[in-house]
């Protein structure tokens, strides 16, 4: 117990620059590729830069949960990915075989085009690459990366993985590094290659895959018995794609691992029936999240939703002063919409509110205001009426509108986020506009 608990702690050691205690907890075998990774850090073989807007503090008593302690958020590139890293490998470790890793891109050096005046799609895309390249070096240096194999959205992305891009200002495209030629394991996508998918990468200047992997029909097609772990890259831009990796799964039932799948848009979108429906209420609910970053910037005090595998979901809010603190903690993953209301909602980022020098508005027990910013009765229920109200004074005080009024329109759209949902409103018809105080408590 000792030897193990002492690999731990050295294997933990380039996994943060914080305090951390563990004990307990197997990280599974790689601890000494692990230590090779923090002799290399320490040399200084490993890029590292500054990443904006995550540099900070967490003013809150420190939480516990199992045998990690985290004090703060990541400090540089080397530091997050060195935690994406230990949490992929604890995840694993526990059994887990549905994961989930999903972080701005933006916060990783070489990202060119996202983030700034450009974010189209591809740039992102490129960006995602890299990013995931980075990601699944954990796989070589636990000498496992031969039976990962690492799946890509469609038969583009796989060919520029492979073999690169150079630009094209038709698509878009930026000159694009091939990043997966050297990888050990295989390289695969979901989407079926067929005749449209073919004559679209000719179109784009995109280099040929190989014969094996060209025109590929079904998902599992390639997939071998000697694959132990697939790796799925930024399968966001349409269901059709995760639905893919749901069949992945139902075929051959190995572990899976998600990269900017954008879950989150899956969870909360509209799946009556089919596949979609499947997808959202039972493949994606069993996802663990191995590592998580949600940005909120569009609130009077931005911050992030965090989460590290094994630790609690974390709130960060901008705190006076610089840098951020830690409000609040779940056990759970919360509603990102009930955490935009509930420490986010500050503001919009309209020049009419940003600018505004007007003191706070105290809160009140007056539980009629909402009401009649929408123009109904008190106490109203009927979800049809509110919406209907919400829509006709949306039209007309929408900044965009003629007429329109920033602060009219944000004051409306805070009183029907808070009418629409049952919970809330028997809360605001309780308390008044300190509801959200009482919530708190």
């Amino acid at each position: 117990a000792r030897v193990r608990s002492a690999r731990i702690a050295r294997a933990d050691m380039y996994a943060s620059r914080t305090t951390r205690a563990v004990s307990g907890a197997s990280l599974g075998s790689g601890a000494r590729p692990l230590r090779r990774r923090a002799r290399a850090l320490v040399n200084g073989s490993h890029p590292t830069k500054k990443v904006p807007s995550t540099v900070v503090r967490c003013a809150s008593k420190v939480a516990r949960q199992g045998a990690y302690r985290v004090t703060d958020l990541p400090e540089d590139e080397s530091d997050l990915l060195a935690r994406i890293h230990t949490s992929i490998q604890a995840a694993l470790s526990d059994g887990k075989v549905l994961l989930d890793v999903e972080v701005p891109v933006q916060y990783f050096d070489g990202v060119v085009g996202v983030g700034g005046q450009d974010s189209i799609a591809i740039s992102e895309f490129n960006a995602c690459m890299s990013v995931l390249r980075k990601i699944v070096r954990l796989f070589e240096w636990l000498g496992q990366a031969e039976s990962v194999r690492v799946f890509f959205p469609d038969a583009a992305e796989c060919s520029i993985a492979l073999k690169g891009a150079g630009l094209n200002p038709v698509s878009g495209q930026w000159e694009q590094s091939a990043t997966f030629h050297d990888w050990p394991g295989a390289v695969d996508y979901l989407l079926r290659d067929d005749f449209v998918s073919q004559t679209s990468r000719k179109a784009y200047g995109y280099a040929d895959l190989p014969d094996f992997l060209a025109g590929k029909r079904d998902v599992e097609q390639t997939a071998e018995v000697a694959d132990r772990l697939y790796v799925v890259g930024y399968p966001y831009d349409n269901t059709g794609e995760m639905e893919q990796v749901m069949r992945l799964w139902e075929e051959h039932a190995r572990p899976i691992l998600v990269f900017n799948g954008n879950l989150d848009g899956i969870r909360t979108s509209f799946a009556p029936f089919g596949k979609a429906k499947k997808l959202k209420h039972e493949f994606v609910p069993e996802f663990t999240t191995a590592f998580y970053v949600h940005k909120f910037a569009a609130g009077a005090a931005p911050g992030l939703l965090y989460r590290q595998y094994p630790q609690p979901w974390r709130v960060y809010r901008a705190a006076k002063g610089g840098g951020m603190e830690c409000v609040a903690e779940y056990d759970e993953r919360p509603e990102l919409r009930d955490v935009a209301m509930q420490f986010f909602s500050g503001g919009l980022t309209t020049t009419e509110v940003a600018v505004s020098t007007s003191p706070p508005v105290e809160l009140t027990d007056d539980n009629t205001r909402y009401y009649e910013a929408l123009g109904v009765d008190a106490g109203c229920s009927d979800r049809k009426a509110l919406a209907a109200a919400y829509r006709d004074k949306a039209r007309e005080l929408h900044p965009d509108a003629p007429n329109g009024d920033a602060m009219a329109f944000y004051e409306l759209s805070k009183a029907y986020a808070v009418l629409r949902d049952d919970e809330k409103r028997a809360k605001y018809d309780e308390f008044g506009e300190r509801w959200v105080l009482e919530t708190s408590k």
